[in-house]
């Protein structure tokens, strides 16, 4: 029998109302409908995070309402519920009043999974019926930065609630297995509770609109690690290191292993410096809030390098940039961090390594401020504002002091820090002082690496280039200004003081004054070697404007290079009392009386000119004492030459006669001989 014209009106109206209810459902964020939905869903959902498995087993409870009113020709009917959950979810099972039903994926997005849920029977206005639906939220694998990740060591989902818009009722918990720390990192909920039996759970409150909770957690426990030991030739020199990957994450310890076995040794090439470690570096993968946030850090201490598991290699690049880089070698915070960003973007750009370049934009500009004001972290404090910047402001500095000083010149510059050498000693040779530029000693002994004051002077003497701009824009706070004003003045005398000075070495008291930056005691200890040299110039022209044939000694120049003025100014006034005495001997040598004849006699056994030999000889060996005495006594015999030659004729005047008055006395009184007489 066929229907009537109303029974078949109606059955239209069943019809319409139930394909309208296939398209009521949302995602998270989608517009609130104008008016109260017919159909309403409240979700207890329950996230059950199964490492083992690499998934989050999702349940969840759904009461689904038809709030519909019939009326006498109208009727509100549903037979399935349209339901968004999590993109990427699979293995949908759902059971309606405990009767297993058909569950369909009507749709996947990267935003959601759009599934229809069909009902064991129709459900007519002012009725509501139970929904059981679970399904797995599975760990893709591939990229390490992907949002759904569960592992042993590390796990990282979104947590949705799930319901319909603006409807109150909704909740959602999740429960973890026992050692995991975790964090809420996105979204609401209340904070984690550990049982007794160490699981730890998450909690939402009663929601008066599922549709405002979108969480994210994270949460990691200590794991196993599987190490492999890699060595890597880094110009002729083995680098040992030892990379310690999750258990479960083989794929991170290939890939930075891959990035350290190309990139070490084209870092040690852009530095300019062999592979600085003999004890074995590990590698450790990592969260990175387990490191401050950072998505890297290397420990000098302990030999360790702590990188996170989504560290992209431009992050191991800068890392094993601090191999190099490090309070070692440099004590600054801005000069490490800089010149290690530096030097990984450089060796990523030569491996063709992906990695974005630091960037220092307007954002970061706004919390610009001195790098010497950039402080160093601490443990569990948030970071400033400033931190990004310093970060990026140190890279763009890093970049340009490098085109400043150019390769040979920077790399100069790193090989006299790690050598720990004063800019103001002689190029390759270690600093007499184990003090940096601030003036501290090293720990047990050790020399101090080189600070923002030292690298500022060794680009001036090792590269040749004057960075003062830089620094003054970049780095010195506002009281540190006079310093570089101060440097400037200190350095101008001492360029000028070491042209004078010529192949005399200045005293390490000022190098080690200037590399102190204590410029008053360098200007005060210049002062007097300017005297000194002074003096040293006034007896090199005595000595030329005499043919004494004098050389001047190194008395002079050995107290000059040892810093003691005093001394020397006494050395040189010495020396100039003993050059007179020398050419006061040599000009009477020269005199009319010495080289006459009385002179000549005066002279006999004498050896003047032996004396003021010997006189030159000890001067121009240091002797003073002996120059002085054989000065003096050669200017003696000249000058009384010829009244000893005098002296000595009346003395040989005296002799003969006295003689020949002798032989005439003796004559006379000689008895005659008697004569015999004759009769």
């Amino acid at each position: 029998m066929g229907r009537s014209p109303a029974r078949q009106a109606m059955a239209l109206v069943v019809a319409v109302l139930v394909a309208t209810a296939m398209t009521i459902a949302a995602t998270p964020g989608a517009a609130v409908a104008a008016r109260a939905p017919a159909l309403t869903l409240v979700g207890t959902a329950v996230y059950d995070v199964q490492p083992q498995q690499h998934r989050v087993h999702v349940t969840l409870a759904l009461v689904v309402t038809n709030r519909t009113h019939e009326t006498v020709t109208t009727r509100f009917v549903y037979d399935h519920a349209n339901l968004a959950v999590l993109p990427g979810t699979t293995g949908f099972l759902a059971t309606n009043n405990g009767s297993k039903v058909a569950v369909t994926v009507v749709s996947r997005s990267s935003r959601s999974t759009l599934l229809a849920i069909r009902f064991a029977k129709r459900l007519t206005s002012g009725h509501s019926t139970n929904l059981r639906l679970v399904f797995d939220l599975a760990d893709p694998g591939g990229s390490p930065a992907r949002r759904v990740r569960v592992g042993d060591a590390l796990v990282t989902f979104p947590v949705w609630a799930f319901g319909t818009t603006g409807t109150p009722g909704s909740s959602v918990s999740v429960q973890f297995p026992t050692g995991y720390q975790v964090q809420v990192v996105a979204g609401q909920l209340a904070p984690a509770v550990t049982a007794a039996d160490g699981t730890v759970s998450l909690t939402s409150a009663v929601l008066a609109d599922p549709f405002k909770l979108s969480a994210y957690v994270v949460a990691d426990r200590p794991a196993a690690f599987d190490q492999r030991p890699l060595v890597v030739a880094v110009g002729g020199r083995p680098a040992s290191l030892v990379v310690r990957a999750w258990g479960d994450d083989a794929a991170w310890g290939r890939r930075v292993a891959g990035v350290l076995r190309v990139g070490l040794p084209v870092l040690a090439g852009l530095i300019g410096m062999p592979y600085p470690w003999t004890a074995p570096i590990g590698v450790e993968e990592t969260i990175g809030r387990s490191i401050g946030g950072y998505a890297g850090v290397f420990d000098p201490a302990s030999s360790t390098m702590r990188v996170a598991y989504d560290a992209d290699p431009a992050v191991v690049l800068h890392e094993a940039a601090h191999l190099w880089f490090n309070g070692r070698l440099f004590a600054d915070r801005w000069i490490v961090e800089g010149f290690a960003t530096w030097a990984g973007e450089g060796a990523g750009s030569q491996l063709k390594l992906a990695g974005r370049p630091v960037a220092l934009d307007a954002t970061l500009r706004a919390a610009a401020m001195p790098l010497n004001a950039w402080p160093t972290p601490t443990a569990g404090q948030a970071a400033g504002p400033g931190e990004a910047y310093a970060y990026a402001a140190s890279t763009d500095l890093a970049r340009r002091i490098a085109a400043l000083a150019g390769p040979r010149g920077l790399q100069a510059t790193f090989v006299a820090a790690a050598n720990h050498e004063s800019a103001y000693d002689p190029a390759g040779s270690r600093s007499g002082s184990s003090q940096n530029a601030s003036g501290t000693a090293g720990a047990s002994g050790e020399q101090s690496s080189t600070d923002w004051r030292g690298l500022l002077d060794l680009l001036a003497e090792r590269a040749g280039v004057d960075a003062t701009a830089l620094w003054r824009r970049w780095v010195v706070r506002p009281q540190e200004l006079a310093l570089l004003d101060a440097r400037a003045a200190a350095r101008a005398d001492y360029a000028a003081l070491r042209g004078a000075a010529g192949d005399w070495t200045l005293p390490t008291t000022v190098r080690a004054a200037l590399t102190v930056w204590q410029f008053d005691a360098a200007e005060t200890q210049m002062g007097g070697l300017r005297r000194v040299l002074a003096r040293r110039d006034e007896l090199t022209a005595a000595v030329a404007a005499t043919d004494a044939g004098l050389q001047l000694p190194t008395n002079l120049r050995a107290a000059f290079e040892q810093g003691d003025v005093t001394a020397a100014l006494s050395e040189a006034a010495t020396e100039r009392a003993i050059i007179d005495q020398v050419v006061a001997a040599a000009r009477a040598a020269r005199d009319p009386a010495a080289g006459g004849l009385l002179g000549r006699v005066g002279l006999l056994g004498q050896d003047p000119s032996g004396e003021l030999a010997a006189a030159r000889s000890s001067f121009a060996h240091g002797d003073l004492a002996g120059a002085q005495a054989g000065a003096i006594d050669a200017r003696n015999l000249w000058v009384g030459a010829a009244d000893l030659g005098g002296f000595r004729l009346r003395m040989i005047v005296a002799f003969v006669l006295v003689g020949l008055g002798v032989l005439i006395v003796g004559a006379r009184l000689r008895p005659r001989p008697s004569r015999p007489r004759s009769d």
